[in-house]
């Protein structure tokens, strides 16, 4: 990815810890796995560029929108099992009942979820999934991971997306009765398809990450953040705790998240366009 190297010298500051109080410098990312975090997302990036973003490109210029929004829709309405599951978790039976009644109108009158007819209604769109079911209960995040193919997360997230997969009707397609020989070419098809519309979708916001950000690993690092937090307190977090410290590396990634922050607003983009949900899901 398209990285500037404005403040590589700041990188090698000085490895002592310097106290900032927290109100100037936010609580930096739990990242103690960086290097490799950083491997894995050249190589996601590397897959990127060379495959997802000319296909999804060529894509989207000879696709009419109304086609890649119903796509968008159909497979949108195919995650009803994980945000069930996240709901029932969570203990928020009332948001479970509005999530299934938004499947049910949308598959039905929806054509399949084709048509967000739900949406149009006024329900409301729940998007909780296991890793912020666990969050809820009070189980903490761990540290920062990058995952090949699959992007940002973290151990605890990481963890609810397996389970996401397994429950995920494409995956449960193989179990069907339909035979191998036409269910694997639809299986593959189906996600080929989600991953390419996903990806067609983030084109022009990827893009202007990519050229305007300081460091994109860390602005998409500060963007899943603030997404899943927001995701987790219903778009209200509350202030950080008071008191704590960062080094000087810290102070250099904090500035550099400032920055990004400030990105965002100049360009009216929202985190979750890059980080709300991965193209391989």
């Amino acid at each position: 990815m398209k990285r500037l190297g404005l403040y590589l010298a700041l990188g090698v500051l000085l490895s002592g810890s310097v106290a900032f109080a927290q109100d100037d410098y936010p609580d930096p990312a739990n990242d103690p796995l960086e290097p490799m975090n950083r491997g894995v997302f050249w190589f996601n990036d590397q897959v990127d560029i060379y495959l997802l973003e000319p296909v999804a490109q060529f894509y989207d210029d000879n696709v009419h929108h109304s086609i890649k929004e119903g796509v968008g829709n159909f497979f949108s309405n195919l995650r009803f099992p994980e945000r069930l599951l996240g709901d029932l978790v969570s203990l928020k039976f009332t948001q479970a009942l509005e999530t299934s009644s938004r499947f049910l109108v949308n598959t039905t009158v929806g054509f399949g979820g084709i048509f967000d007819i739900a949406t149009e209604a006024g329900m409301a769109d729940h998007r909780n999934d296991l890793g912020l079911a666990l969050a809820y209960h009070g189980v903490p995040d761990g540290p920062y991971l990058v995952l090949p193919f699959l992007g940002p997360s973290n151990v605890r997230d990481g963890m609810g997306t397996l389970a996401d997969l397994v429950i995920d009707p494409l995956s449960l397609l193989p179990l069907t009765n339909a035979t191998s020989d036409s269910a694997d070419p639809t299986l593959y098809g189906l996600r080929a398809l989600r991953i390419l519309n996903k990806r067609a979708d983030l084109l022009d916001a990827v893009e202007t990450g990519k050229e305007s950000a300081v460091d994109y690993y860390l602005f998409l690092q500060s963007a899943y953040n603030q997404y899943r937090r927001g995701q987790l307190y219903d778009g209200n977090p509350p202030d950080e705790d008071e008191g704590k410290t960062v080094t000087a590396k810290e102070q250099y990634k904090a500035k550099q998240r400032r920055l990004d922050a400030a990105l965002i607003a100049e360009h009216d983009l929202q985190p979750s366009e890059y980080a709300s949900e991965n193209f391989y899901q």
